[in-house]
């Protein structure tokens, strides 16, 4: 990435399902909770990430109870699939909550 670029979708990402099957790539994302205070709270997020297919040519669509892990930076952040609502533009917004505030590199769900 040059300095000054840009990206789409700045961030690598995972989302992890009990169920078979594997995905990674390319996401962003941002925080639409208010701050309230100096309290802990759980935070929600929105996820952009293009919309692909599995290798059988299924539209992969995140589901609600589904992991999203996002690094950025090198600090990944967990999160829970709330909704998810894909675009006529070839994207997919997914709507999630913050599950932990620790790094979930250990979880050992599979991918999807």
């Amino acid at each position: 990435m040059i300095r000054d670029e840009i990206l789409e979708y700045p961030y690598q990402g995972t989302i992890t399902r009990v169920v078979q099957g594997k995905g990674k790539g390319v996401m962003d994302e941002h925080m639409v909770t208010d701050e309230e205070g100096r309290m802990l709270q759980t935070a929600s997020y929105i996820v952009s990430m293009p919309l692909t297919k599995d290798d059988k040519g299924n539209w992969i669509m995140p589901r609600k109870g589904d992991k999203v892990s996002v690094t950025r930076y090198g600090d990944t952040i967990s999160l829970t699939v709330d909704n998810a609502e894909p675009s006529q533009l070839g994207g997919i917004s997914v709507y999630a909550s913050r599950n932990s505030w620790i790094n979930d590199s250990e979880e050992n769900d599979e991918e999807v």
